[in-house]
C-alpha cells in the first residue's frame, strides 16, 4: 500500500500523542529528590562547614582522578547482565533489566560512603513497553550548595540494550558500545565529580527504554516540564566509547570500514541560528578548549555537527529539546553500524548480539582486544566533566545587550553594565563555532570595525566571574553589514536588497546542510524554494522553505551521496533571487 507524506505525518503525530498519553504515574523512590530538583531545600541539610567549590581544584580532579581502570570496571560490571532489554527480567539477580538497574543504583550508593550528601534513587513511570508495564530510570544527585542558583545540570545515558528484534528478551544483548560506554561514563563522572561541591545541583541519570523510542528520557522530560523543573543543560552520552568504523555506520563520521578515530568526538544538537542547543554545544567546545585541552596528554577535537542526530537516528537528548531545554548528544567519531540490524548482510555490531566488550584473540579465556577504548572514553568523561562543572559554578545568567550597525562596523552595548565586570562577546558568521571571541573588562560598549561588508553576523554575550568562568552565552542577535555582494554569489544582478540566501557554511559541506534565507520583510504563508543542481543544470534536490521569519532555515540531509561542485539557488514564485556554489566533499 502506498501512503502520501501528509498521511504518514498524521500517523506519526497520532502515535506520538498516544505514546505521551500512555506514560503515567510518574514518581520518585525517594521523597527528598523532588524538592532538591526544584531547589526547595536547605543546603545545610546536606552540607556542614565549608564547602570546597574551587575551580582549579575541580579541574585537577577531573584530569587526575578520571580512571581508565575504573571505566573498565564499570564496563565489566554491566557486561555480566546478559540482556538489558526494557522488557526483560526484573526479578533475577544476575540477568535482565532489573538486575542491571539495581547494580547501577549500587554503584551510585557507593559514592554516598565518601560523600553523604549524594542522593540516590529511581524515577519510575508506567507504560506498556515490550510487555512490561513499569519502568525505572536510575538517579544519582549531588545537591547544590546555593539554592538561589537555579537550574540543575543533567548528565545522562541509557542503560538498556537490544538485539536485532527490538523486544527480544532472550538473546545475548550485552550492548557494550550502545550503550555500556555511556553508562560507564556517567558512573565514572559521578564518582569523580562527587569529590567537590558546586553551587548548582548535578544530576546523573541512566534512562531505560531508549531503544524502544526514547521512552525513559521522554518520561522524565515531560515530568520536568510539567513540574517546572529548572534544567540548565542536558548532556546526553550515547555510543561514546568505540573507535572502530563499521561498514554501515550512520553518516556523518566514518570514512570507511575498520578506520580508527580516537581523537575526535561529535556533538549533535538541534537548530542553527538562535538555537539554545547549538549555544550549549559551543559552550562545551569553548569550556574544554579554554580549561582542559592544553593539559591533556592526548588532544581531542570536538566537532559540532549540523544535525540534531545522525541521519535517520535519534537519542535521549531529543525529548528534552522538545520540552524547551538545551540538550546535546555526545557520540564517538566512529560507530560500528547504522543499527539496521535486520537488513540483509548486516554484520556490524550495533543493535546485534555482536555488541560485546571485546574478543579473545589467543584463546586463553581473556579479552585481548577491546571494542570500547577506555582511554578514549576517559577523555570523553573529562569533556563532559569540565562542561558540567563550569555550568555548575559559573555565573547564573548572561547579560542583555544591544547590537548596533552604524554603517561602518558593529557595536555591542551591554545593558545595565556592572563596574569592573568582564564579558565575552562571541561573533559567528555561518559556522557552528565562534569565528572570533572578544573579552572586555569594565566597559558597557564594545565597537569593532573589522567586519566584512554585506555579511551576516550572529552575536552572543556571556558574563565572566573573577576566576574567568563564563555563564552560558545569551541568545544570539544578528545584523547585516551593508556593502558589496559576498564573493560566493554567481548572479549578482539577481540579488534583491530585501532578501538573501545566506552564505553556506560549512563549505565544503558535511552530511547535512542548513540552508538559511534572510528576509527583511517576512510574511506568514510566504513560501520559497531552494533548488540544488549539478553543473549540467540537472535538479538534485528541491526544498520548500517558509519565509515567515527574518532568518529562515531548512535542512538538506544528503548523507555522503553527493560529491563535487553544485549550485544552490533560492526562488520565490518562480523568480531566482540568489545562487551560491556548493562543494560536497
Amino acid at each position: 500500500m502506498k501512503f502520501n507524506r501528509q498521511y504518514l505525518l498524521i500517523i506519526a503525530l497520532v502515535a506520538m500523542v498516544y505514546q505521551l498519553s500512555a506514560q503515567t504515574n510518574f514518581r520518585f523512590s525517594e521523597p527528598k529528590i523532588l524538592p532538591i530538583l526544584k531547589g526547595q531545600y536547605n543546603p545545610s541539610q546536606y552540607y556542614s562547614g565549608q564547602t570546597n567549590t574551587n575551580k582549579a581544584a575541580i579541574k585537577q580532579t577531573i584530569l587526575s582522578q578520571t580512571s581508565s581502570d575504573s571505566l573498565l570496571h564499570f564496563l565489566f560490571g554491566l557486561n555480566q547482565f546478559r540482556n538489558r532489554n526494557s522488557g526483560s527480567d526484573t526479578l533475577s539477580l544476575t540477568n535482565g533489566i532489573g538486575a542491571a538497574r539495581n547494580w547501577a543504583l549500587a554503584q551510585f550508593d557507593k559514592i554516598k560512603l565518601t560523600n553523604p550528601a549524594f542522593i540516590t534513587g529511581f524515577f519510575q513511570f508506567d507504560q506498556a513497553i515490550c510487555n512490561m508495564n513499569s519502568h525505572k530510570n536510575v538517579l544519582g544527585i549531588l545537591p547544590g550548595t546555593d539554592t538561589a542558583q537555579k537550574g540543575f545540570i543533567l548528565i545522562e545515558a541509557h542503560y538498556d540494550s537490544r538485539c536485532e528484534n527490538v523486544c527480544d528478551t532472550a538473546c545475548e544483548a550485552r550492548g557494550m558500545e550502545d550503550n555500556g560506554s555511556g553508562v560507564a561514563l556517567v558512573l565514572e563522572l559521578a564518582r569523580v565529580l562527587s569529590k567537590h561541591t558546586y553551587e548548582r545541583t548535578l544530576v546523573f541519570m541512566l534512562t531505560t527504554a531508549e531503544e524502544q523510542g526514547l521512552d525513559g528520557a521522554n518520561a522524565f522530560a515531560v515530568f520536568a516540564k510539567t513540574n517546572a523543573l529548572p534544567i540548565r543543560a542536558v548532556l546526553n552520552n550515547d555510543v561514546i566509547g568505540g573507535i572502530i568504523c563499521g561498514k554501515t555506520a550512520s553518516p556523518p563520521g566514518c570514512p570507511g570500514e575498520n578506520e580508527i578515530d580516537s581523537l575526535q568526538v561529535r556533538i549533535f544538537s538541534a537548530g542553527t541560528n538562535y538555537s539554545m542547543p547549538k549555544g550549549l554545544a559551543r559552550y562545551t567546545k569553548l569550556s574544554f578548549e579554554e580549561e582542559l585541552l592544553a593539559q591533556m596528554p592526548v588532544k581531542t577535537n570536538i566537532q559540532i555537527m549540523n544535525a540534531e542526530d545522525r541521519i535517520g537516528r535519534g537519542g535521549d537528548h531529543i525529548p528534552f529539546r522538545q520540552q524547551g531545554y538545551a540538550a546535546i548528544r555526545f557520540t564517538s567519531a566512529n560507530e560500528h553500524g547504522d543499527a539496521n540490524a535486520t537488513a540483509p548482510g548486516y554484520q556490524d555490531r550495533q543493535h546485534s548480539t555482536r555488541d560485546v566488550l571485546g574478543k579473545d584473540v589467543n584463546g586463553d579465556g581473556k579479552l585481548d582486544s577491546l571494542f570500547v577504548s577506555t582511554s578514549y572514553l576517559k577523555r570523553n568523561v573529562q569533556i563532559n566533566g569540565i562542561t558540567a562543572t563550569m555550568l555548575a559554578i559559573g555565573p547564573q545568567a548572561p547579560p542583555e545587550f544591544e547590537l548596533i550597525n552604524d554603517g561602518n562596523g558593529l557595536s555591542v552595548k551591554i545593558s545595565n553594565p556592572v563596574a569592573n565586570q568582564a564579558y565575552k562577546i562571541g561573533f559567528r558568521s555561518r559556522a557552528n563555532t565562534f569565528d572570533t571571541i572578544f573579552t572586555i573588562v569594565n566597559q558597557s560598549d564594545f565597537k569593532t570595525y573589522h567586519v566584512k561588508k554585506d555579511s551576516f553576523y550572529f552575536v552572543s554575550v556571556a558574563i565572566m566571574d573573577a576566576a574567568g568562568t563564563e555563564s552560558l552565552f545569551s541568545a544570539e542577535k544578528y545584523v547585516k553589514v551593508a556593502g558589496v555582494p559576498p564573493t560566493g554569489i554567481i548572479e549578482k544582478d539577481l540579488i534583491k536588497p530585501n532578501m538573501q540566501l545566506l552564505p553556506i557554511s560549512p563549505n565544503p559541506v558535511d552530511e547535512t546542510l542548513t540552508l538559511s534565507v534572510w528576509m527583511l520583510n517576512p510574511r506568514q504563508g510566504l513560501i520559497g524554494n531552494i533548488v540544488i543542481t549539478d553543473l549540467q543544470g540537472r535538479i538534485v534536490q528541491e526544498l520548500e522553505i517558509p519565509l515567515d521569519k527574518n532568518i529562515n532555515e531548512v535542512v538538506y540531509a544528503h548523507g555522503f551521496s553527493a560529491k563535487g561542485l553544485y549550485h544552490c539557488s533560492f526562488y520565490i514564485a518562480g523568480e531566482k533571487i540568489d545562487t551560491q556554489r556548493l562543494w560536497f566533499k
